[in-house]
């Protein structure tokens, strides 16, 4: 895969998964809080606890789906695996991560809910931000929601080709179709 295949790969990606779980995130915040009034920091209906949440949540399931998913178009021939080489300087510290899934899952959460929704619930408190009306507060985590998606699945599509190429390269099936 060329850098430019691989850049419009990952923008096509980060696109279709930001905008597909901001619209998700958004109409079920909206439908699970419309009726509760104000959403404030901690409490019944609150920004903080579900922020820090989502932040854990969200990255860890889409990282549980789109890691095998690419790994699966890579053996299976629909899209080029990446070498080491090929990963762009800012992804490669992520080849670092350990090769189980869950683990990598957890730390897609972690680095979410630690160095995303934690700065964002610190932006919100310098601004002043106190409460959201139902309303305000879906479109915001919708939007939220959205950016998070989009950014996390860049390094776990980086790590998902990454691997298909090692498995790929190992996998007796590619070897005697080579042959």
């Amino acid at each position: 895969m060329t850098p430019a295949e691989l850049k419009h790969y990952l923008t096509h990606n980060a696109t279709t998964n930001g905008l597909t779980n901001m619209a998700a995130n958004g109409i079920i915040c909206w439908l699970l809080i419309k009726d509760k009034g104000v959403v404030t920091w901690w409490g019944a209906s609150n920004f903080g606890g579900d922020l820090l949440a989502t932040g854990f949540i969200l990255p860890f399931i889409v990282a549980l789906i789109v890691i095998p998913l690419q790994r699966s178009k890579v053996r299976k021939g629909k899209v080029a695996g990446i070498g080491s080489d090929a990963v762009p300087a800012t992804f490669r510290r992520w080849l670092a991560m350990p090769s189980n899934l869950w683990a990598r899952a957890a730390i897609f959460g972690l680095v979410g809910m630690l160095l995303v929704a934690g700065p964002t619930l610190v932006l919100l408190a310098a601004v002043g931000v106190a409460e959201f009306s139902p309303l305000s507060y879906a479109i915001f985590k919708g939007v939220w929601a959205g950016i998070l998606a989009a950014l996390l699945v860049l390094p776990m599509i980086i790590v998902a080709l990454h691997d298909g190429l090692l498995q790929a390269s190992t996998s007796p099936e590619l070897a005697a179709k080579k042959s």
